[in-house]
């Protein structure tokens, strides 16, 4: 029989903000090789994809108190955020 799985409970804002900073240590840093960035950065991309759903919704929830009868779901398509490319990132 084997033990019972625990759901990961989604990761806050600030803890994901914490992790991608020690990504971004670990990428500048001269002895991260090749094969362990290319990890980092997928989940580095992924952490600044649920930020940024994170910051939407807070968004949303901000907008339907100050003006809950006016508020109405603003569909992804419309975002400003997809005036970037599709996760913000952009290399310099």
């Amino acid at each position: 029989m084997t033990a019972p799985t625990k759901k990961r409970e989604p990761m806050r804002f600030e803890q994901a903000m914490i992790r991608l900073e020690q990504i971004v240590q670990q990428l500048d840093a001269p002895q991260t090789g090749l094969e362990e960035m290319i990890p980092l950065v997928e989940e580095g991309l992924s952490l600044i994809r649920s930020g940024k759903e994170l910051l939407r919704n807070a968004e949303l929830r901000i907008r339907t108190l100050e003006n809950p009868q006016e508020t109405a779901e603003v569909p992804a398509s419309q975002s400003p955020d997809d005036q970037e490319d599709s996760d913000g990132f952009t290399l310099q």
